[in-house]
């Protein structure tokens, strides 16, 4: 049923239990992990949007696109509630 490998046999060494201090130390070493993975994936998210805006440029250029063309609005200059139209 089970293979010679994946069972201990003989004397297996006890593991001691981890102690709050050894936890709390895991923890802040597993949140520096973390925030260097965060200030990498930032990165990679931050080039692959810049890499993607060329792209789109490159694209409207050789298209001769315009921002009215895909139906895209400027934004607007002022901000605040617009202007009443003329009735």
């Amino acid at each position: 049923m089970y293979m010679s490998d994946e069972v201990p046999t003989g004397w297996v060494k006890p593991v001691a239990k981890p102690t709050p201090a050894s936890l709390k130390a895991r923890i802040a070493e597993l949140r520096t992990e973390l925030a260097a993975a965060e200030a990498q994936l930032r990165e990679m998210e931050e080039g692959a949007r810049l890499e993607a805006l060329v792209k789109i440029r490159n694209l409207m250029r050789a298209f001769e696109l315009t921002l009215a063309d895909l139906g895209l609005t400027p934004t607007p200059k002022r901000r605040g509630r617009p202007r009443k139209a003329a009735a």
